[in-house]
């Protein structure tokens, strides 16, 4: 969660009300060890975008599935079925963010710049 919550952050910093040479900055900065050449960075930055909207939206969701599983537990009888079906959700959601935003990362990144970009593969993640 800890990484998840330093990504948003790092995502939400770039991307903030700043100019575009203050958001290349930050990007040189943060992604500077994948040596990424101006198109890339360009591309980098609309990943970074949608991944950021995707991942206010999994926040959202996880809001709205921890109430849930809230009124499971209060509730007269314990719907574990349901409790799974929720658990569920909320990994299939997170997982299907962090695959498509790694399948577009993959996609503009050269073998070198992969190998380099697994050094900090976990801070990826959603959860």
């Amino acid at each position: 969660m800890m990484r998840f919550i330093i990504a948003l952050l790092l995502v939400t910093t770039l991307y903030g009300d700043h100019d575009e040479s203050h958001q290349a900055r930050h990007i040189n900065k943060e992604l500077s060890h994948l040596e990424l050449s101006k198109e890339q960075r360009i591309e980098v930055k609309t990943i970074l975008r949608q991944f950021a909207t995707g991942s206010k939206e999994y926040k959202e969701f996880e809001e709205d599935i921890e109430e849930k599983r809230k009124d499971l537990f209060v509730a007269d009888a314990f719907d574990t079925s349901e409790m799974d079906r929720l658990n569920k959700a909320s990994d299939d959601k997170a997982h299907e963010l962090e695959k498509r935003f790694l399948i577009k990362m993959r996609a503009i990144l050269t073998p070198e710049q992969r190998k380099k970009f697994i050094d900090h593969f976990d801070d990826w993640k959603v959860k």
